[in-house]
């Protein structure tokens, strides 16, 4: 009798220590912890990226297209592009494809199949201009009423996971001048949900994962080979924050423009604006 009762204590010892989630982070109010992320911006980390989407209305994009992105990022502070030294993978029209994308601020380069392509420091330099006259992006804002969602542990981080319906127009005022490229005559619509993982104890955003639709309108669904909306779903997992990273660009040289590539993928029937 004595061995069953020590057994039934262990026992209810585990189930106990189950139930409480084995965590000492008591739960903040999440829109605090939204708040408090918003006012610490990352300078420097590392990131993972991880993009779906799924173009409707094109039918040589009728597949979904998926591209991940791993590597250092510098923050643009405002003023510019930021830097960033990014291994790429990506499944695009039953294929995959790998190489690297980065930055330096001043100039992007892509490497990919072995080439080498630069975006060119004057486009970068309007692109620069263009940033340093506009909010930039604010994902604060783009969360509705917030909720926890429980604990997490994303970019080595213990951190309380938030979700909320996505403000849609703040959403949209804030990518319209990353779409300024596509020739939009109107922003796109956006609809869908929001969450991230905000560390307990440095209050920084660790995670951040979008899932939106982004309606076309219909003014500018020709200029963009018939596409009528786009589901994207993106997580970003960031790591590292505030350590000293590295910038590097693809080794080799011989440098051909970007353009070269989007009239190559404009020859295989993928709709690329060429501006």
């Amino acid at each position: 009798m004595r061995s069953r009762a020590i057994l039934a204590s262990l026992l209810v010892a585990i189930v106990n220590a189950a139930g409480c989630g084995g965590s000492s982070h008591q739960t903040v109010n999440p829109e605090a912890m939204l708040d408090a992320a918003a006012a610490h911006p990352i300078s420097t980390a590392n990131v993972e990226v991880d993009v779906r989407t799924q173009v409707r209305g094109v039918a040589q994009l009728s597949q979904p297209l998926r591209l991940r992105l791993d590597g250092p990022y510098i923050s643009g502070g405002g003023e510019r592009i930021p830097s960033f030294d990014w291994k790429f993978s990506a499944s695009a029209l039953g294929f995959p494809v790998g190489g690297k994308v980065a930055s330096t601020g001043t100039n992007a380069y892509l490497s990919i199949y072995g080439d080498n392509y630069e975006v060119g420091t004057d486009p970068v330099a309007r692109a620069n201009a263009r940033i340093s006259q506009t909010p930039g992006l604010h994902p604060r804002s783009w969360f509705g009423r917030a909720k926890v969602d429980g604990q997490g542990n994303e970019g080595g981080v213990d951190c309380e996971r938030i979700s909320a319906p996505l403000r849609g127009d703040a959403m949209a005022r804030d990518i319209a001048p990353l779409l300024g490229g596509l020739g939009l005559l109107e922003a796109p619509s956006v609809s869908g949900a929001a969450s991230a993982c905000v560390g307990f104890d440095d209050r920084v955003l660790h995670e951040l994962e979008v899932r939106a639709v982004l309606g076309i309108p219909a003014g500018d669904r020709a200029r963009l080979g018939g596409a009528s909306s786009v589901d994207l779903d993106f997580d970003v997992v960031i790591s590292d924050v505030g350590e000293s990273e590295h910038i590097s660009i693809p080794a080799g040289g011989g440098y051909r423009p970007i353009r070269d590539l989007a009239l190559t993928l404009n020859d295989l029937g993928v709709p690329i604006p060429l501006g």
